[in-house]
């Protein structure tokens, strides 16, 4: 009887012992799972990225070249989604502008299912959309993984914006702007023609505001600004101002058009031949 005992309290503690191992080993055997499965998420959602979405927001999500389906360059409509206002931070930047109070997954994932405005459509069945949810959640797992340390990081340099549009052309590294390097701008750099339309047609827009009579109307809409101060100001900080109608009916609030201070920023030379083609200058 002795030896019963004996044996089956040895037998008890081994299995004690393997249980606890078993125990131990399971919040890594689960992340492996877990690294496992958002690797396969994001291996699907790049390719339904590149299929559905890289027309729009880029093939590398960062809006700056977009082809149509015979690999001709357009502008890109989206914008930026390989980006740090979008990405970086437990709340990014543009989830403050949205006032977004969930996860950075959550809004992604909203926005990708739901759309935003005329440009960005539903994606997702639930709203009349051809994505199943797992396919939304694919592609939200890809578009978080361009977060990387190298892109949340201080940016070396951050061009510092004049307040005043005068100050801002006067500076000696600004170059007189040139109008057909701002039609290019416009139509493809910036995808600007996607939403404001041709500035010779008024009923080419088709999300925002047609911007051919901004040198007669824009003096006009912001108490002590000229066309030239409105315009600049409104490039940088669209939601500065929001005009009241728009193609489809009365313009989002917040503004659906994304503000260009840090990425024409990069080459400040932009604003300026954009402007020379906006106001004729």
């Amino acid at each position: 009887m002795q030896v019963k005992i004996i044996i089956g309290t040895i037998a008890f503690m081994l299995t004690m012992i393997i249980m606890g191992f078993a125990a131990l080993r399971e919040p890594a055997r689960m992340g492996q799972f877990t690294d496992i499965r958002e690797g396969r998420q994001v291996a699907v959602g790049a390719k339904i990225y590149k299929d559905q979405c890289a027309t729009c927001h880029g093939e590398e999500g960062r809006a700056e070249t977009c082809t149509d389906a015979g690999g001709n360059p357009i502008g890109c409509q989206g914008i930026p989604l390989n980006h740090a206002p979008l990405l970086c931070g437990d709340t990014s930047t543009r989830m403050e502008t949205m006032g977004w109070d969930g996860t950075k997954f959550d809004f992604i994932k909203v926005v990708t299912a739901a759309g935003r405005g005329p440009i960005m459509p539903t994606w997702s069945e639930r709203y009349g959309g051809p994505m199943r949810d797992d396919q939304v959640e694919d592609v939200t797992m890809f578009v978080l993984n361009w977060e990387t340390e190298e892109l949340c990081a201080e940016p070396e340099f951050v061009y510092e914006w004049p307040e005043l549009a005068e100050d801002f052309l006067a500076q000696d590294d600004i170059e007189e702007g040139d109008p057909e390097r701002g039609v290019e701008l416009y139509d493809i750099g910036y995808g600007c023609t996607s939403c404001h339309g041709n500035l010779a047609d008024p009923t080419s827009a088709l999300v925002g505001p047609w911007l051919g009579e901004l040198p007669e109307i824009g003096g006009t809409r912001v108490e002590g600004q000229d066309a030239l101060q409105y315009t600049y100001e409104s490039i940088l900080y669209p939601n500065a101002y929001i005009v009241a109608e728009c193609p489809t009916g009365p313009c989002a609030s917040p503004s659906t058009m994304p503000a260009f201070d840090l990425r024409m920023g990069e080459n400040p030379q932009d604003m300026a031949d954009i402007l020379a083609y906006l106001l004729n200058r």
